[in-house]
């Protein structure tokens, strides 16, 4: 199971560059600089980091589910590692930062088999919620903005992985709220919940994502001990003490 995930993200990755190729041709007679050029002035950060920090696996009660947030940088990321510009990846995969995009697999274990969730019933038995409790549905569809690379992908995750392939779902939310904020932001301090109803063996399920992302953050350490600590920690589990919350330091005095 763990070979089949691992083989899910680099089929991502790969139907990432294609997507990106196909979109952003080189002009006739000016060759696209080595990758080396184009990444040399680029952080470095560790994608096995980002997706262990957003996917979630849960097994019990004879089920398994697979909840994996994609936050919008896996792609520029995933790009970036396979040579090209960052600049290039932003422009071809900004519409992601639209939507909160979820790859869900909810199914029931048997001898040797798992029977996955249709795509209609995940529909109906999942939400998210912001840190303020409130609610938001899948969207019906995938948006057109989006649904070139989720398309490419549907087929490709079937014929690769067979049946667990085809139990993938990708679930589309809003990103922002009522009142046009965007509640799910990986560089800022925030929570969203994914509800999990009738599905886990229990009656709710309820998993978390806590925000800003280690991954995406620069380095964070305790204040009294030097211990590195997550970004999104508010208190050293060390020393008990309220961890500086790093975006406010970095504010100007004037904007305190």
């Amino acid at each position: 199971m763990i070979g089949m995930i691992k083989t899910m993200r680099l089929v991502m990755v790969l139907l990432a560059s294609l997507t990106c190729a196909a979109q952003q041709p080189s002009p006739a007679g000016k060759p696209t600089p080595a990758p080396e050029t184009q990444v040399a002035t680029e952080p470095t950060l560790d994608i096995q980091t980002l997706v262990k920090e957003t996917e979630q696996v849960d097994m019990r009660r004879r089920k398994i589910g697979i909840f994996w947030w994609v936050p919008p940088e896996f792609w520029e990321i995933s790009l970036r590692q396979q040579g090209y510009d960052s600049e290039q990846a932003r422009k071809v995969f900004q519409p992601f930062k639209n939507y909160n995009l979820f790859m869900i697999s909810v199914g029931d274990l048997g001898p040797g088999n798992v029977t996955w969730a249709k795509d209609p019933d995940l529909k109906k038995k999942v939400r998210l919620r912001d840190a303020r409790g409130n609610p938001y549905k899948p969207l019906p569809e995938v948006p057109q903005d989006i649904s070139l690379v989720v398309e490419l992908m549907r087929p490709i995750f079937k014929n690769m992985m067979g049946n667990f392939g085809e139990g993938l779902q990708f679930e589309v939310f809003p990103v922002k709220d009522g009142a046009g904020n965007v509640f799910a932001d990986a560089h800022k301090q925030s929570e969203i919940y994914l509800d999990v109803t009738d599905m886990m063996g229990s009656p709710m399920s309820t998993y978390t994502w806590r925000f800003p992302l280690t991954a995406l953050s620069a380095p964070k350490h305790c204040p009294v001990g030097k211990e590195k600590v997550e970004a999104n920690w508010k208190y050293c589990p060390w020393h008990g003490n309220k961890l500086e919350d790093q975006a406010a330091k970095d504010l100007p005095a004037s904007a305190k």
